[in-house]
């Protein structure tokens, strides 16, 4: 069972919706995380994180074996900036 499958039934569970009405609000709720995070816009889930999409910039690397330079173009990267919360919790699971 996939990890949204799992949520989806738990929520179902919780809020006692049917499982299509909690699989249509999810697929909103992702559907608009997708949307900001690809306007640029960060996102702060609250007691979990921020959500940063960052554009690492262009770099020369080498080739190694043949000690070409090529320039590596720039990349957008998903970053996730875990609350203190949240680790604070999880340092309590480890132990």
């Amino acid at each position: 069972m996939k990890t949204n499958d799992l949520i989806a039934s738990a929520l179902s569970q919780k809020m006692k919706w049917k499982k299509t009405q909690t699989n249509d609000v999810l697929n909103a709720f992702l559907e608009i995380i997708r949307k900001n995070l690809s306007e640029s816009n960060d996102i702060e889930l609250l007691d979990i994180g921020l959500l940063e999409n960052r554009i690492k910039e262009q770099k020369i690397i080498v080739n190694p074996k043949t000690h070409r330079k090529i320039l590596y173009p720039p990349k957008n990267v998903l970053e996730l900036k875990v609350s203190k919360q949240l680790q604070e919790h999880l340092k309590t699971i480890e132990k």
